[in-house]
C-alpha cells in the first residue's frame, strides 16, 4: 500500500540548521548548531553566542544559501584532478616541483574556477586582466563617420581593422559628432511617408496594456532581448528604443499568451492569435530594414518566436540569422564599454547591447537543437561582459518598489543562468553533434567526463532564487531546469544504443550508463513539469523551449527505459505515466505553440505504431481515415481528443488508483490558479509511477540535483562500439 505524504513527512522531520555561521564563531571554529545553544545559531543581526560576549558580529555577504557540496560533486572534482596530474605526469612534469618553484619566484597564478556566469564578476569567463587584454586585440571601432560607415544613417556600425576603412576614420568623429544630430531621422522620414498611416494606427489602451504585460511577463524573461523600462520610456516619448515595428512584434507574442479572440485575424481558431500584429510588421521590417537600428534587431528577435508559433519554422531560422548578422553589424558581439566610438552611448544603453547580444546567443543555442542544426553565433566570435545583476544598495535606493526590483533582478539571474547553460550546450553540440565533430573515439570519453563536471558544477553554483526545491514564482526558472537536464540528455544520447540496433549490438557498460543517465534526466524534466503545473496550473504560457524539452524526455523514455519486472511482457510502454504527463504537458504547451501540437500528434502516432496491440481497433480506424484525408490535420485532431486517454489504453492500473490521491501533499492551496480536477489526475499518475518506477525521497529534495548523480561510476573506458 502506497505511503500517504503526510506519513512521509512525519517520518522523515526536517532539519532546521543554520546555514553559515558568523565571522567570529567561524574564527574560532565554533560549530554550528541548533538556535538557543551557547555556539553559533546563525541569528541575525548578531548570534546569541556574540550577544552573550558581547562581541561585534558580521556575517559574509556573499552568502547563496548553498548545501555543502555533495559527494558525488566531490568525487567528479577529485577525478578531474587526478586525470589532470596523471596528464602532467604522462608528459614527464614534476608537479611537487614545479608548484615549489612557482611558490618560491612569487610567481604563483591566479587560477580562474570554472566558469560560473553567476557567481559575481560581469566578464565573460575571464579575469578583468585577461578580458581587457582581449578586447584590446580588436582594434575596430564603432563609426558614424562617412569615410567608414557608407550607410549613413545615424547609426554607429562596427569595422575591424581588415576593412581598411579606419585609415580614413576624422580623429574628432568619435569625439564630436552627436549621435542624436545624425541625418537618421530626415532618411527616416523620407523612407516612411508611405507607412504613416500604419505606423499612426492606434490600438485600444486595455488591450495595448495587457499584451505588453502579457510579453515581459512570460516571454520576456527568457529571451531578454527587450529592456522593459526603457521600451516603456521611450513609448511615452517615441525615443530611441521604442518603434512602431518593435510594438507590434511585441504585441504579436503577447497575443500567443492572451485568450482575447480580438487578437486573432480568425476568431474562432486560436492559432491566428496576433497574426494581425505580425502582419502590420513585416510590412515595416521590410522599410526599418533599409536603415536598421537596435530596435530594427530586437523585432527580428521577437519576429522568430512570432513565426514558430504558428509553426513557420523556416521563417522563424531566415529572421534569426538576420538578427544575428545585424548584432555583427551593430559590434554587438564586442563590448561597447571598450570600443572606440563609444562616448556618447549612456551606461544604459551599453548594458542593453549586452542583454541583446547574450539573448541573441542563447537563442541561437536553444535554435540549433530544437532543429538539430548547427549554431551559427559561437562563444569565440564574442567578447562581451554578461549582463550585470542589480546590487543590494540599487535594490534599495531604486525609485520603483523593493519588491519589483527584486523580482527585476531575479529574471537578470535567469538570464546569466541561461547564459552559462548555453555555453555548456555550446560544447556538446561542437564536440558531439557537429558536422565534423570536434573529438572522436577516446577523446569523447575524456569530453563526456569534463563536461559532466562542468553541468554538475553550474547547478550545484545556482543561487537559491534559481532553484525549484521550493515553490518558485518565477515561471522561467522552471524551463530553466528542463533545459539543464535537456543538456544532460543531449550529453549522454551519443553513447546510447540505437534502438534499432539494439537487438544485434551487445550494450557496453558505457551505453548502460549512457541509458541511465538519460532516463533519469528524463523524469527529472517530468519532475520540473509538475512542480511548474503546481505553481502555475498548466503550461498555457510557458516559453517555447518546453516543447523540446518534453519531447526529448518522452523519446528516451519510450526508447529507452527497460521495462518494469512487475509488469513484464504486458505489452506496455515502460514509464506510461510519465509518458502520460509529457502528453499533457504538450497538449497545454498547444495553445501558445503550434509545433507543441504536432509533436503530440507525432508522439501518439509513434506510440501507436510501437504498441498496436494496446490501442482500440476503433481508435487505429479513425485515426488512418483521418489521416487518408488530411494527413497533418487528422493526427492534429486525434491528438487533441480529451475522451481517449493514453493512460487507459496502455495502462489500466489507472482504473485501481483512487483519483484523490496527492503526489506529495503540498495540499490543496499549492496547486496554483486554474489546477482543478486535472491537477488532481496529473499527482496521481506521478504517484503511481514514482511507486512503480522508485522515484525516490517525495520531500522535495528529489528537485535537487544529488540523488542524480550519487552512486554514479564516472569512469567511462572507451569502446568502439559506442
Amino acid at each position: 500500500m502506497l505511503q500517504s505524504s503526510s506519513e512521509r513527512a512525519a517520518a522523515h522531520p526536517k532539519r532546521r540548521y543554520t546555514s553559515k555561521a558568523c565571522e567570529e564563531c567561524r574564527r574560532r571554529r565554533a560549530k554550528l548548531t541548533r538556535p538557543g545553544t551557547t555556539q553559533c545559531d546563525g541569528q541575525r543581526p548578531a548570534c546569541t553566542r556574540c550577544s552573550e560576549r558581547s562581541i561585534n558580529c558580521l556575517y559574509r555577504s556573499e552568502e547563496d544559501g548553498r548545501k555543502p557540496a555533495s559527494k558525488s560533486y566531490v568525487q567528479l572534482l577529485r577525478s578531474r584532478i587526478d586525470l589532470l596530474e596523471a596528464v602532467l605526469q604522462s608528459r614527464a612534469i614534476d608537479i611537487e616541483a614545479s608548484v615549489a618553484q612557482l611558490s618560491t619566484t612569487g610567481a604563483m597564478p591566479q587560477l580562474p574556477s570554472i566558469t560560473n556566469p553567476l557567481a559575481g564578476g560581469s566578464d565573460a569567463g575571464l579575469s578583468p586582466s585577461a578580458f581587457d587584454d582581449l578586447c584590446a586585440t580588436f582594434e575596430g571601432a564603432l563609426s558614424l563617420d562617412e569615410a567608414v560607415n557608407y550607410d549613413q544613417d545615424g547609426e554607429m556600425r562596427y569595422f575591424g581593422p581588415s576593412s581598411g576603412r579606419l585609415e580614413f576614420q576624422s580623429e574628432s568623429t568619435p569625439d564630436n559628432e552627436d549621435h542624436e544630430s545624425s541625418p537618421a531621422t530626415t532618411k527616416s522620414v523620407e523612407t516612411n511617408r508611405f507607412i504613416l498611416p500604419l505606423e499612426a494606427e492606434v490600438y485600444p489602451e486595455d488591450l495595448q496594456t495587457e499584451l505588453i504585460d502579457l510579453f515581459f511577463e512570460y516571454q520576456s524573461p527568457w529571451c531578454q532581448v527587450v529592456n522593459e523600462r526603457l521600451f516603456r520610456e521611450s513609448m511615452k516619448t517615441q525615443g530611441r528604443f521604442y518603434s512602431p515595428l518593435l510594438l507590434n512584434c511585441i504585441l504579436a507574442l503577447g497575443s500567443r499568451y492572451s485568450d482575447r479572440i480580438d487578437t486573432r485575424s480568425d476568431p474562432a481558431d486560436q492559432n491566428t492569435a496576433g497574426k494581425p500584429f505580425m502582419q502590420k510588421a513585416e510590412v515595416l521590417l521590410h522599410y526599418d530594414m533599409k536603415h536598421p537600428t537596435i530596435t530594427t534587431l530586437q523585432s527580428m528577435s521577437i519576429l522568430v518566436g512570432v513565426y514558430v508559433s504558428y509553426g513557420c519554422d523556416a521563417a522563424g531560422w531566415l529572421h534569426q540569422g538576420m538578427a544575428n548578422r545585424l548584432a555583427l553589424d551593430m559590434g554587438l558581439n564586442l563590448d561597447a564599454a571598450s570600443l572606440v566610438g563609444t562616448c556618447h552611448m549612456s551606461p544604459e544603453e551599453i548594458e542593453l547591447r549586452r542583454q541583446v547580444y547574450w539573448s541573441l546567443y542563447c537563442d541561437d543555442k536553444l535554435a540549433a537543437i530544437y532543429t538539430g542544426r548547427v549554431c551559427s553565433l559561437l562563444d569565440v566570435q564574442g567578447a562581451v561582459n554578461l549582463p550585470s545583476p542589480l546590487t543590494p544598495e540599487q535594490i534599495s535606493s531604486g525609485s520603483n518598489d523593493t519588491t519589483e526590483m527584486e523580482r527585476c533582478n531575479k529574471k537578470i539571474l535567469v538570464h546569466r543562468g541561461l547564459i552559462g547553460l548555453c555555453r555548456i550546450l555550446e560544447n556538446i553540440l561542437l564536440a558531439l553533434y557537429a558536422p565534423k565533430p570536434l573529438y572522436k573515439g577516446p577523446q569523447r570519453i575524456s569530453f563526456l567526463q569534463s563536461c559532466t563536471l562542468e553541468l554538475k558544477t553550474w547547478f550545484y553554483e545556482l543561487p537559491a532564487d534559481l532553484r525549484i526545491d521550493k515553490h518558485n514564482d518565477l515561471p522561467q526558472v522552471y524551463t530553466l531546469h528542463m533545459v539543464y537536464h535537456t543538456c544532460c540528455i543531449l550529453l549522454f544520447k551519443p553513447f546510447l544504443i540505437k534502438p534499432k540496433d539494439a537487438p544485434v549490438v551487445p550494450k557496453t557498460d558505457t551505453a548502460k550508463r549512457a541509458e541511465e543517465f538519460c532516463i533519469e534526466s528524463a523524469k527529472r524534466i517530468c519532475h520540473a513539469g509538475k512542480k511548474y503545473r503546481q505553481v502555475f496550473g498548466s503550461f498555457r504560457r510557458s516559453p517555447i523551449s518546453a516543447t523540446h524539452c518534453i519531447l526529448t524526455a518522452t523519446l528516451v523514455l519510450i526508447q529507452y527505459a527497460s521495462p518494469d519486472p512487475d509488469f513484464a511482457n504486458t505489452g506496455r510502454p515502460c514509464c506510461t505515466l510519465y509518458i502520460e504527463a509529457c502528453l499533457e504537458i504538450l497538449k497545454e504547451l498547444s495553445t501558445s505553440w503550434k509545433p507543441a501540437c504536432r509533436t503530440r500528434a507525432n508522439l501518439i502516432k509513434y506510440l501507436y505504431q510501437k504498441y498496436p496491440e494496446r490501442i482500440p481497433n476503433s481508435l487505429l480506424h479513425d485515426e488512418r481515415r483521418n489521416t487518408a484525408v488530411a494527413p497533418e490535420k487528422g493526427v492534429e485532431m486525434l491528438a487533441a481528443q480529451p475522451q481517449e486517454s493514453l493512460e487507459q489504453n496502455l495502462c489500466p492500473l489507472m482504473n485501481m488508483v483512487d483519483q484523490n490521491f496527492a503526489w506529495d501533499g503540498v495540499g490543496e492551496g499549492s496547486q496554483g490558479f486554474g489546477g482543478g480536477g486535472s491537477e488532481s489526475a496529473f499527482n496521481t499518475q506521478f504517484a503511481l509511477a514514482d511507486s512503480i518506477m522508485n522515484g525516490g525521497g517525495q520531500d522535495g529534495t528529489t528537485f535537487m540535483d544529488d540523488a542524480f548523480w550519487s552512486g554514479v561510476n564516472f569512469d567511462f573506458n572507451y569502446d568502439p562500439q559506442t
